[in-house]
């Protein structure tokens, strides 16, 4: 590939600078591609993080004032992506390459246009009735988008690495704003499983090697503080659920609703 269509390098971070610089680091050091721009977005770090992802070797950082949550950041970040294509990753995934895996996706995704997304990272399963017989290139295989039948769909998945094409973004529409990560994740997954006019794929080579996941003991999830007192009260509601399972779900549905509501006032973020 002498030049091929841009592609932006879409990394999502919130308070992970050290992540983030091995991160973008090691993307930088195992991809082979001569188009890319990269792009940080940042959801309401310290100042003084900010200073340092500004040292880093990107081209544009959206930094925000204050934290939004995911989906604010991620259409943040989103709207200043100028390639055809986007590979979006989140701050604690590490490259490690073979350096040919992006050229090829991108290869992949320009000959079959509607292949709206590659997918990096998460469970697949391997259908010989689904494989791309007329690429030349390592085994790829689409991605059954009929959740029923397969498990593989659950995991077209928002947070794991992946390259889309803009086409796509602008098709699905924006994140979910104001809500918990978790449904803003799911919500775009669902959205993806639900229309027929893209496809998904994934190269078995490349599959959970090209990128490793360095931060799970330390991830946006299990940090936050609404996850940490989530935490402490699963055995109390274990308890209630054994005693009472009426008041057990009236109660979960009340805890819901209370914070879906304060997602929705900004008084909670992810």
């Amino acid at each position: 590939m002498n030049q091929g269509p841009l592609v932006s390098v879409l990394f999502i971070t919130y308070r992970r600078i050290r992540f983030l610089q091995r991160a973008v680091l090691s993307f930088l050091r195992n991809t082979d591609y001569p188009n890319l721009e990269l792009v940080v977005a940042d959801d309401g770090s310290p100042q003084w993080m900010q200073a340092e992802m500004r040292t880093l070797p990107i081209q544009k950082l959206v930094a925000s004032k204050t934290n939004k949550g995911l989906g604010a950041n991620t259409n943040a970040g989103l709207k200043q992506c100028a390639g055809k294509y986007i590979l979006q990753i989140q701050d604690d995934c590490e490259c490690q390459g073979p350096p040919r895996y992006l050229e090829q996706a991108v290869v992949l995704m320009e000959a079959r246009p509607e292949i709206g997304l590659v997918q990096f990272y998460g469970t697949a399963r391997v259908d010989p009735e689904l494989r791309i017989r007329d690429f030349e290139g390592p085994d790829c295989y689409l991605i059954c988008r009929e959740s029923g039948s397969s498990p593989q769909t659950q995991y077209v998945y928002s947070d794991m690495p992946h390259l889309k094409s803009n086409e796509l973004v602008a098709y699905l529409g924006k994140y979910r704003e104001s809500c918990r990560m978790e449904e803003c994740e799911l919500d775009y997954q669902n959205r993806f499983a639900k229309q027929s006019r893209f496809r998904a794929g994934f190269f078995p080579c490349y599959y959970n090697t090209v990128f490793i996941h360095m931060g799970a003991s330390d991830s946006f999830r299990t940090g936050s503080r609404l996850r940490r007192l989530e935490d402490t009260l699963v055995p109390i509601a274990r308890r209630w659920k054994e005693r009472s399972p009426e008041l057990f779900a009236r109660a979960k549905a009340i805890y819901h609703k209370t914070v879906r509501l304060l997602y929705r006032l900004s008084i909670l973020h992810s």
